[in-house]
């Protein structure tokens, strides 16, 4: 899942949240390979390493401010949403722009699934994410998953949501004084799904944003969108399944893995350019992602840890690690395991 791709044009959203968790965006961009010429573009992509390099960074950052996650997601409106939103704002109905939801949601946020369930007079909607990334492990993806849902229905229907529960996959904190001002309604923690369940009758009633006929319009561009992910996404993601499955041996150069994909070294990365990613920058996310997971573990010899990425020492991947987070294996290993 983490090779998969994502428009470009959603790079706008993710630097105004650096900025609100006082991260140094060139650095931030620098670590995960990310070129600024694409920042805005339907036509180049990033990958969901890139994302979860991005989100994990600034997550870390504004755990100074234990309720980040709630404060973002309730500053969300349809707006921020680029294509997906507007697609929304657009159809007829919440129940019509919560179908278009479920159709387009890779377009955004290809790492969750959706699911509505009716309840009686009640619906629910679900959310589950892919746990391989970091950011979705966190209590702070949560809360902005939940309060999003919550801001974008509102800022749909014109504020009435018929809002009746709330559910958090994390723990119960030790203060629910924010989540009980915010939502009104009762809380439950420790759920099976991060979910907002509404009143049924709200799906029905007409959203005062419908507009048909371009609604229309841009279910074409969001099936253009989507097919142009579908094409691109083959590519960057058969490189990095591919050095997924190399990770430790010696040959992960762009020679070797253009070979195996039946393509020159010059042909792949240039096909990968077109992409909004490169070689490198793939290799370094795999290496990256798989080291975060091994220092967060019970035990880790940086010796073993440095010679399975492929390092021909230690001190080379402490450089490496600290260029992609920030900081040395030490003091990253020391930070998650508390």
């Amino acid at each position: 899942m983490s090779g998969s791709l994502l428009p470009a044009s959603i790079l706008p959203g993710l630097l105004e949240l650096a900025l609100k968790s006082r991260l140094n965006i060139q650095t931030l961009f620098d670590q995960a390979g990310i070129d600024p010429d694409t920042v805005g573009r339907h036509d180049q992509f990033i990958t969901l390493g890139q994302l979860d390099m991005l989100l994990s960074a600034a997550f870390a950052v504004a755990e100074e401010d234990p309720f980040f996650g709630l404060r973002v997601g309730q500053e969300n409106h349809y707006g921020n949403l680029d294509l997906l939103g507007n697609l929304m704002a657009t159809a007829g109905s919440l129940g019509e722009a919560l179908v278009l939801l479920l159709r387009y949601k890779d377009l955004l946020v290809p790492y969750q699934q959706f699911e509505l369930q009716e309840h009686g007079d009640l619906v629910a909607l679900t959310s589950t994410s892919d746990e391989s990334l970091n950011f979705t492990r966190t209590r702070t993806h949560n809360e902005v998953v939940v309060a999003t849902m919550v801001a974008i229905g509102r800022s749909l229907t014109g504020g009435e949501l018929g809002l009746r529960r709330v559910g958090f996959c994390h723990a119960q904190p030790a203060s629910v004084a924010p989540y009980e001002e915010m939502f009104r309604v009762p809380i439950t923690f420790a759920a099976e799904h991060n979910e907002i369940v509404i009143e049924r009758a709200v799906l029905d009633v007409p959203l005062p944003t419908a507009y048909p006929k371009y609604n229309q319009r841009l279910r074409r561009l969001a099936d253009q969108q989507l097919a142009r992910l579908s094409r691109a996404q083959g590519l960057a993601g058969q490189v990095q399944d591919i050095l997924e499955a190399r990770l430790g041996q010696a040959d992960t150069s762009v020679e070797q893995i253009a070979a195996v994909l039946n393509l020159s070294a010059r042909t792949l990365q240039r096909r990968l350019r077109q992409e909004g990613v490169t070689f490198a920058g793939l290799r370094d996310q795999v290496r990256h992602r798989h080291a975060c997971a091994a220092l967060a573990g019970a035990d880790c010899d940086m010796e073993q840890l440095a010679a399975a990425l492929g390092f021909s020492d230690t001190a080379n991947f402490y450089h490496a690690f600290k260029r992609w987070q920030g900081c040395a294996p030490g003091a990253y290993r020391r930070k998650v395991i508390g």
